[in-house]
């Protein structure tokens, strides 16, 4: 990825950033209270974005300043992570389970749905912890300070720039290779490991073009939009990988409790139709989601998605003589005696 650094860069990677630092902010409270799960999922994915455009504009912070503000922003990522998946997991189980009508299914989704609820508890108390950290810390004040002289240099800053549409490039082609590298994966559906790194990949593209949507115009929304779905359904893949491991490793846990309880596991029983049958429920449901995912991706593949992208973020780069050729056309004048238009990023 390029390490040019310049004003437009900097001026650019400073809106980006303080975007998400805000968005991350105006969570905080609702977080903290857990009084809704949207408030949860807005902070995680704030977080990430913040996360990517830290990485994106890397060039622009001292490495200190990068490796404090990556740490406590991936920590905050992770404890939303795992408070994140539990809530997806619980607003799913009570979704489907008036699909279950028969009773003797429900017992075993009973006890399923009563230990993720007491994980959330106690991943609520990791939540904070973080938080807390975050704001002692003060890094998203810090962030929103760093970025502020930048956002002040806008106006006397043309952003457009060639080392701008170079990062552009060169961040957006690092993630669209990532992607496709795991493509020779996607035919078995055994690659359990592969389409969840695959999935992670078609998140990290999707959020590195949608930091630089600006410099594309509308032109790079049906490639941010259609890397959304890959993302999403490969999501829904991993969503079932995940509950076709655990109800096993639960029935396990839930027989060893239940056995020093009562001295025999006799009570499992009646956990297991329920339990059964719920992974079954989801082990059919990934099926049918991945035979969609290998037509989407063949249809992607049959409209030549990837190369029309490629095809997109290599054009600036042959702007770049035209566009040296405008800034100096559009040099300010000098400044009359007693007035600067020099912006320092001490004043």
């Amino acid at each position: 990825m390029s390490k040019i650094r310049s004003e437009a860069v900097c001026v650019y990677g400073a809106k980006i950033i303080n975007a998400h630092v805000l968005a991350m902010y105006a969570e905080i409270e609702g977080v903290l209270a857990a009084r809704d799960i949207e408030y949860i999922h807005r902070m995680r994915v704030a977080s990430r974005r913040l996360r990517s455009a830290l990485a994106l504009f890397e060039v622009c912070f001292s490495g200190k300043e990068f490796k404090t503000y990556s740490r406590d922003v991936r920590e905050v990522t992770r404890s939303l992570g795992v408070a994140r998946d539990l809530d997806v997991q619980l607003a799913l189980l009570e979704s489907v389970m008036s699909e279950f009508s028969d009773p003797k299914l429900i017992p075993g989704l009973h006890r399923l749905e009563l230990r993720l609820k007491q994980q959330r508890a106690d991943a609520q108390k990791e939540v904070i912890a973080t938080i807390q950290t975050l704001q002692a810390d003060d890094t998203l004040v810090s962030l929103a300070k760093w970025a502020a002289p930048f956002r002040e240099m806008s106006e006397g800053v043309y952003l457009f720039s060639p080392a701008l549409y170079e990062l552009a490039f060169s961040g957006i082609n690092a993630r669209l290779k990532e992607l496709l590298e795991h493509a020779a994966y996607i035919q078995d559906e055994r690659n359990i490991t592969e389409l969840h790194n695959m999935r992670i990949s078609a998140k990290r593209l999707r959020y590195t073009m949608e930091a630089f949507a600006d410099l594309y115009g509308a032109n790079l929304k049906p490639f941010i939009n259609q890397t959304r779905k890959f993302q999403d359904m490969l999501g829904d893949i991993h969503d079932a990988d995940v509950w076709i491991e655990l109800i096993p490793r639960f029935i396990q846990e839930e027989n060893e409790r239940i056995s020093i309880y009562f001295g025999n596991n006799r009570p499992l029983r009646r956990l297991l139709p329920g339990l059964e049958a719920f992974r079954a429920n989801r082990a059919e449901k990934r099926r049918a989601d991945y035979l969609q995912l290998l037509e989407m991706w063949a249809k992607a593949e049959e409209e030549h998605l990837w190369d029309e992208l490629l095809k997109l973020i290599n054009a600036p780069m042959d702007l770049e003589d035209a566009l040296r050729s405008l800034q100096q056309m559009e040099k300010p004048q000098t400044p009359q005696e007693g007035t600067s238009e020099d912006i320092s990023l001490e004043d």
